[in-house]
């Protein structure tokens, strides 16, 4: 079978540059082959939104097809917006109170996984701009179009300042170009050495800043700065910026995905110096094709194939440009490499005889996926674009609450206005109050019968929408509703740690080698290490549902607590479980007055070492409020000592104190173990006793 030149270049590395015009062909007959789709996102907006055919602002029925009659009732019942709504609060309420760590891979990374942990806490908290918000749109898209793409990569760019400089401050990173600006003479050779020093001047601007440094002492010159260098993150419209193959099933396996944005003409040209867009493409884009005529931004593409009932407002977008990102996962016909690799062009433009036709043609270095992550709603069919919206679940029931209350409002009209029966040809005048009617036979003139109120009606709503709650997991009645709530959240929650995992990773590839953050309650800054893009971590994102409903949270801590007095064996790990159950109540707060273990042993032996030695100076100390199975092992250790346990048959007084310092320790200890078995505590005297026993 011999090979097209299409297939060619959507299989092979060409290191001459791309096929443009295969890509734009792959591009048009992508967005061809997705039509079907694009129309069910724009009939799945549409009923939620409540748009259809003849809509009017007053909510009534107009023009020659209105039924039953011209003013009939047309109201909106937005029970598809309305559970939408509801699971999205929920999405970012579990997202706001889950726990978030990196379990390691291997025992050895047990200890950094705790900074990890903390470190990207704070990546979505504060390093990663609009996470959260980025976050609610793809939920929302999630459940009104079945799909959640989320596209993750590295923001960096530098801003040009100007800086006020003075000789003093070129002299010192330059002698001799200060002993020439004051010398006057030559400068030409003057301004390349500005130029060296500053590479940021052009001469226009040197030779300004040298005539005000020998007029005034002090010039202006244009200084660069890094203004972002972080984790980039954005929600992808999955019906208009993102495109995968139709017939894809695991997105990262698709041999392309074009991913599509707008900008803006300053955008364009900023990009040939930020990210080495070729400039003649650049100029010549926007100098042709300036300006997106469009109905919608998010779905250029959405009335292929079929017509829509969405009243939409037209957008006249002059001062953009479309542009088109497209990765493809090649292969080098050389040595069968295989790399991910992203053309920059216009949807439009292939090339001209003095202009490639593309921005930019380069690797991903260190990828080897595509930067998208992409979860599915449903999973009943195998293809990526085979999915069921809440639309679609919800769209029969809203239909049947519409019907039921234009029914019942239209009765109301009938009863508050019946129609009027007359005559033939003998219809009155003028009807409503305050009119003049002129007299007519008795019984000439008669109002209509009105429809029986019929309460069935009402119940009828009342079960369809039970019906509704049921589908998506939102009865209050039904056993199995957290269930369903659980797997759309956990659907939801495993998309974001992938999504977290990917940042992490662009950290650890292109971030700063340090970097310091600020865990929640913490006032000193810590210094994270981003360490080997190489290492893994297992990244989970957990939240259980049931932690809602604050009694089933607090039955639930309390079952935790009546484990305890089960565990003879010291098989539960009671710091894990404190950690966990904070967590639960408030992961905000948990993070804020929860230290690791390690961290609080060492600071109570600390503690518990200079108590000692002042009581070995003969201070009377009393115990700390905490800690106090840590401060009698440090305390056995203490009396073990040669010169402490010489000390202590020696010194009656340095005993006592010692003693009564143990005694307090092993006192708290015997309540917190009562409190768990559910006893009363022991005298203090035979906890006395005990400790004096153990310190002799």
């Amino acid at each position: 079978m011999q090979e097209t030149k299409s297939q060619h270049a959507l299989t092979f590395v060409d290191q001459d540059g791309p096929d443009v015009v295969v890509l734009r062909g792959a591009y048009d007959r992508t967005l061809t082959e997705l039509s079907t789709y694009f129309s069910q996102c724009i009939s799945s907006g549409d009923n939620r939104r409540c748009n259809w055919p003849g809509k009017s602002m007053d909510m009534r029925k107009h023009g020659a097809d209105a039924f039953p009659w011209d003013g009939a009732s047309d109201t909106e019942a937005r029970i598809i917006d309305e559970r939408i709504n509801n699971y999205v609060s929920l999405f970012m309420a579990s997202l706001s109170r889950a726990n978030i760590r990196a379990y390691p891979i291997e025992h050895s990374d047990s200890g950094r996984s705790r900074v990890v942990s903390a470190f990207l806490k704070w990546m979505v908290a504060s390093y990663i701009p609009r996470f959260k918000e980025e976050m609610e749109l793809g939920a929302n898209y999630f459940l009104e179009r079945g799909l959640m793409i989320t596209y993750i990569g590295w923001e960096r760019m530098e801003k040009k300042y100007l800086q006020k400089i003075d000789l003093n401050q070129i002299a010192t990173s330059s002698p001799d170009l200060a002993r020439l600006i004051i010398e006057g003479k030559n400068d030409d050779e003057i301004i390349q050495m500005f130029k060296s020093v500053y590479p940021d001047l052009v001469d226009k601007r040197a030779k300004k800043a040298l005539k005000e440094l020998r007029d005034k002492g002090v010039g202006e010159i244009p200084v660069s700065r890094m203004s972002v260098d972080r984790p980039f993150l954005q929600t992808c419209a999955p019906d208009g910026d993102v495109f995968f193959p139709s017939y894809c099933i695991d997105p990262q396996r698709a041999p392309f995905v074009f991913y599509r944005t707008f900008l803006t003409v300053q955008e364009v040209l900023s990009r040939v110096t930020s990210d080495g867009w070729d400039e003649a493409w650049s100029e010549y884009v926007c100098s042709k094709y300036r300006g997106v005529n469009t109905y919608n931004l998010e779905s250029v593409y959405g009335t292929r194939g079929g017509s829509t009932t969405r009243s939409r407002q037209q957008y006249n977008a002059n001062e953009l440009i479309e542009i088109v990102y497209g990765f493809q996962r090649l292969i080098d016909s050389e040595d069968g490499s295989e790399g991910i690799y992203c053309t920059i062009f216009h949807p439009k433009f292939s090339g001209a005889s003095d202009v490639n036709g593309y921005a930019k043609f380069e690797l991903l270095n260190g990828y080897n996926d595509y930067p998208f992550v992409v979860t599915r709603l449903s999973n009943s069919s195998k293809r990526m674009y085979d999915v069921e919206t809440f639309s679609d679940l919800l769209r029969g029931p809203q239909d049947q609450v519409k019907a039921e209350r234009d029914s019942r409002t239209d009765r109301n009209s009938l009863a508050t206005l019946p129609p009027i029966l007359h005559p033939p040809g003998n219809a009155p005048s003028d009807y409503g109050p305050g009119r003049y009617i002129p007299i007519r036979r008795a019984g000439e003139i008669s109002f209509g019968p009105t429809p029986p109120y019929n309460p069935g009606s009402i119940e009828m709503e009342r079960t369809v929408i039970g019906a509704a709650d049921k589908i998506v997991g939102l009865a209050v009645d039904d056993p199995l509703s957290s269930i369903r709530q659980q797997y759309f959240v956990n659907k939801f929650l495993s998309h974001t740690q992938d999504v977290i995992k990917m940042a992490f990773k662009c950290y650890q590839r292109f971030g700063p080698d340090q970097m310091f953050f600020r865990v929640t309650g913490v006032a000193d800054p810590m210094q994270f290490d981003k360490g080997n893009p190489d290492e893994d971590f297992d990244i989970k994102i957990s939240f259980d549902v049931l932690n809602n409903d604050p009694d089933t949270h607090e039955a639930r801590l309390a079952q935790f607590v009546q484990l305890l007095q089960l565990d003879k064996n010291g098989r539960i790990n009671t710091d894990s479980l404190l950690e966990h159950m904070a967590g639960s109540i408030d992961p905000v707060m948990a993070d804020a007055v929860l230290q690791p273990a390690e961290q609080a042993s060492q600071q109570v032996v600390k503690m518990v070492t200079d108590d000692l030695a002042k009581i070995f100076a003969g201070i009377e100390m009393p115990a700390r409020p905490n800690g106090a199975q840590v401060a009698l092992q440090v305390i056995q250790q203490y009396v073990a000592q040669q010169d402490v346990a010489q000390r202590l048959e020696q010194d009656e007084t340095f005993r006592g104190r010692l003693e009564k310092y143990a005694q307090q320790y092993q006192f708290a200890l015997t309540q917190m173990q009562n409190a768990q078995i559910g006893r009363i505590g022991t005298a203090p005297a035979q906890m006395g006793q005990m400790t004096t026993q153990s310190v002799q």
